[in-house]
């Protein structure tokens, strides 16, 4: 049994303690969940360890809920456990550097379940090959999302990742093998984009985040380029990891900004910027230009109604909606530490346009 900040006494049976127990598992404990973020929300120092844990007690409590047999909800659980296990240094942004090198987080995790010491646990009980991805966890409404707009939330302190959990987990149900909502439920997941939508724009993609993630990116480049193998990236944690940035000749100048908070700043910010004249501005005044992160993807997730289940795309102009108030709010920040945007501040602004 483990006492967890959002669902409170949560319980794992032996093969999932031994699972949590492992090394593998257990390096997630310093694997943060939201990165550099602690730099502008001091409370995001959660960690991939418990948002797993989290999202296991979830996906196992929708399995159950929508009617799935005791081994199939089990299998769901046990990838709910799993779902991060891949995660790199430095979560999601640490793999937007990695992902070209080593792929990407979801294929290094099904690498570890299929092989080594984790999957050796499993085959004790399953063949690590039924331990597939499920859309209980990873559908828009799924628990992996549910688990960390809540837990982002609580550990930032925004209201923004409020979500009427209990209401959506309730009207869920399978229809052609396939997650959706009743009609009842619309509302509640309605909110629950508009709360994907308001972390991103106001707490993930926060300005000073995304300086600090700018930097990140450039420390972690020049110690790749510097020799330190990528791979690597995915066997030690956070702490190990910033020690290798601050021994980097080429990354070791964003390293100690990040570890001093000694960041960037905002010279400008455009809706356009042709790739030459970013070339030029970083030659000349040695800029970083932060391009924007598209975040509102696609929504799959269906609504049950009187004709089958449609998308919630169709049915709702709210949803319709985040679209186009994304694509107002995207802008491309150019940066520069604070000497340089004292110095050439007004040229680069106005070369920037």
């Amino acid at each position: 049994m483990i006492k967890d900040e959002i669902y409170g006494t949560i319980e794992f049976d032996d093969l999932e303690e031994r699972i949590i127990d492992s090394e593998d598992f257990q390096r997630l404990r310093r694997i943060k969940q939201m990165s550099v973020t602690n730099l502008v929300y001091p409370g995001a120092n959660h960690t991939r360890f418990e948002h797993s844990l989290g999202t296991a007690h979830l996906s196992g409590y929708i399995a159950e809920r929508v009617g799935l047999k005791t081994d199939e909800i089990k299998k769901v659980k046990l990838f709910g456990l799993l779902h991060d296990i891949g995660h790199t240094v430095f979560s999601h942004e640490g793999e937007d550097v990695l992902k070209r090198h080593i792929g990407s987080h979801e294929e290094i995790g099904k690498k570890k379940i299929l092989h080594g010491d984790i999957a050796d646990i499993i085959s004790e009980n399953y063949n690590p090959g039924e331990i597939a991805e499920s859309n209980i966890v990873t559908s828009d409404i799924g628990a992996d999302r549910m688990d960390y707009l809540k837990r982002d939330a609580q550990n930032t302190g925004v209201a923004y990742g409020i979500i009427d959990l209990d209401r959506i987990v309730h009207t869920l149900m399978m229809k052609d093998g396939e997650l959706c909502i009743k009609k009842g439920g619309l509302a509640a997941a309605e909110y629950l984009l508009v709360a994907r939508f308001m972390m991103f724009s106001t707490v993930y993609l926060h300005k000073t985040v995304r300086i600090a993630t700018a930097m990140l990116y450039r420390a972690m480049e020049g110690a790749i380029e510097d020799g330190f193998p990528p791979k690597r990236f995915t066997e030690i944690d956070d702490e190990q990891a910033m020690a290798v940035l601050l021994e980097s000749e080429k990354g070791r100048r964003y390293a100690e900004g990040l570890k001093k908070r000694k960041l960037f700043k905002e010279v400008c910010s455009v809706k356009t910027l042709p790739e030459k004249l970013e070339d030029e501005l970083k030659e000349e005044f040695e800029v970083i230009v932060d391009r924007p992160h598209q975040f509102f993807k696609p929504v799959g997730f269906k609504v049950d109604s009187e004709n089958g289940p449609v998308s919630i795309s169709e049915i709702s102009n709210l949803v319709k909606s985040l679209k186009t108030a994304e694509e107002e709010r995207m802008k491309i920040l150019i940066l520069a530490s604070d000497e340089n945007r004292k110095k050439f501040g007004k040229s680069i602004m106005a070369k920037a346009g």
